[in-house]
């Protein structure tokens, strides 16, 4: 048996031991056929007598399809919200009891890509089965939140909401001067002049920039293009509102940003009137089975699941992302 041999049992021997010790102590719990999780209705306000329904919907945090990607458990989580959507909607369009659907968002935005597929999956619920979705905002409803609402019938928002930054930003962040400082040297190779475009390991060059810009500036179009014919605006009303600020609720409802300003029990009120019912029950979805981390995986006691893929993620994090996101105070591209 050779030395690379012998050493590499001996890796998934202290592996295999490890997790078994971990397993017996209930730090973690190893589940080696995961099974598929389906998702089961609960209940919010049950109301005797009433037989139709209000499906809330979560939206909450930062907007992405990370799990589809890999996910950065490091980073916390790694939830994909558009393919989570798509299943609640699919199961709201196979019960007939089922009408009207309140989109419940609480977030600040995220990625380019997985807010533009939210949004596309509620114009398609729309269209499909005619049932009325409203967008109600929490505490915040900004950027990719805020694009993602622009497929609801109505958007609605708390008093204290905080609603807009409607914009884009290509997140990245430079080393090369801390990696000068501690002595280590990018060496990557590759094939044109902008390949590494963007990374952090150099420092950004003018046509670089030019470059972002464009990419910036089409997204941005996108995005202007979205809320125009969501909120039904002409674009020289909506330029001065659509350079990154936020506005409180009745800010943005004066703007037309917004449909109404209110609480829980007036939407309730309001979808009682347009359905033409006294009763409605609320209910929302959650997974049937919270199931448990595959081998390898750590999820008990602070313990969170490091992979490969996580590291990955880790380190791809440090690249330019185009982002629909509200982060005052946070990194944008310098």
């Amino acid at each position: 048996m050779t030395r690379a041999r012998t050493w590499g049992n001996r890796i998934l021997e202290s592996v295999i031991a490890g997790t078994a010790l971990l397993t017996l102590s209930g730090c973690i719990t190893v589940n080696l056929f995961p099974q598929d999780r389906g998702l089961v209705e609960k209940k919010l306000r049950p109301q005797e007598g009433a037989t139709e329904k209000v499906v809330f919907l979560p939206i909450h945090g930062f907007i992405g399809d990370q799990e589809k990607k890999g996910g950065t458990p490091l980073l916390g989580g790694k939830t994909d919200q558009v393919r989570l959507l798509d299943r609640e909607l699919e199961k709201a369009r196979r019960d007939p009891h089922v009408r009207a659907i309140v989109l419940d968002i609480d977030s600040p935005g995220g990625s380019v890509t997985a807010s533009d597929r939210l949004y596309h999956k509620i114009l398609l619920f729309r269209q499909r089965t005619k049932i009325p979705v409203i967008a109600f905002f929490g505490d915040l409803g900004a950027s990719g939140a805020y694009y993602t609402a622009m497929g609801a019938d109505e958007v609605w928002a708390r008093p204290t909401s905080v609603v807009g930054s409607i914009g884009v930003m290509i997140a990245n962040v430079g080393v090369e001067g801390l990696m000068k400082k501690v002595g280590v040297t990018d060496r990557t190779v590759a094939s044109g002049a902008e390949k590494e475009m963007g990374s952090p390991f150099r420092e950004m060059t003018p046509e670089d920039r030019r470059i972002f810009e464009g990419l910036v500036a089409d997204f941005y179009a996108t995005f202007l293009e979205v809320v125009e014919r969501g909120r039904r605006m002409e674009a020289n009303h909506l330029r001065p509102l659509a350079d990154g600020r936020v506005f409180t609720a009745r800010q943005a409802l004066a703007d037309g940003l917004l449909d109404r300003v209110g609480y829980r029990s007036d939407l309730i009120d309001h979808l009682k009137k347009k359905l033409g019912m006294n009763k409605l029950m609320l209910v929302t979805y959650r997974e049937s089975d919270e199931g448990s981390p595959s081998l390898l995986g750590m999820d008990a006691g602070g313990f969170r699941s490091v992979s490969a893929q996580a590291l990955a993620g880790l380190i791809r994090s440090l690249g330019p992302t185009p982002l629909y996101f509200w982060s005052p105070g946070g990194l944008i591209m310098k």
